[in-house]
């Protein structure tokens, strides 16, 4: 039995170094994560007030272009404020001068059409005039003509004329 107890000892040993090497491997890994963890948290800190700073500069920057934009904006409205009274009232000035000028060829061509109409309505009623005063003449002959006629009062003349 000597052997048997020399051999559970020597497991017992082996087990218990066994455990010992597991415990300080895990102790390693427990304390290189947790400097792998306090690695990434002091990097982190570190980037956090990096890119802090970082953002506070691009609002700082943005609020100042924002307001040189503004400032160039409201100059640039300014100079163009006055350039544009400038430009409308040299535009209204134009455009009536040639609205007027407009107006005068506009009313002296409609007083020079409105004068030939007339022209061209009374010569055209003086000719309808003479010529429904030549086509009553000439119905008041034929009649009288055609009445002397049927009655056998006419000339020889006006009965050839008649037939």
């Amino acid at each position: 039995m000597g052997r048997l107890t020399d051999d559970m000892a020597q497991l017992r040993r082996n087990i218990d170094g066994s455990r010992e090497t597991r415990l300080v491997q895990q102790n390693a890994r427990v304390s290189s994560v947790s400097a792998q963890i306090a690695g990434f948290a002091a990097s982190r800190a570190r980037n956090g007030a990096r890119d802090a700073h970082v953002r506070a500069t691009f609002v700082t920057d943005n609020a100042n272009d924002v307001i040189r934009l503004l400032n160039d904006f409201r100059h640039t409205c300014q100079v163009m404020g006055r350039q544009g009274r400038e430009s409308r009232a040299v535009f209204v000035s134009d455009m009536s001068k040639k609205t007027l000028d407009l107006l005068g060829g506009f009313n002296a061509d409609r007083k020079s059409m409105a004068e030939r109409s007339a022209r061209e309505r009374a010569d055209f009623i003086t000719n309808m005039t003479n010529s429904v005063a030549a086509f009553i003449n000439d119905v008041a002959q034929d009649r009288a003509g055609a009445h002397a006629v049927f009655f056998g009062t006419g000339t020889a003349a006006s009965k050839k004329k008649a037939v």
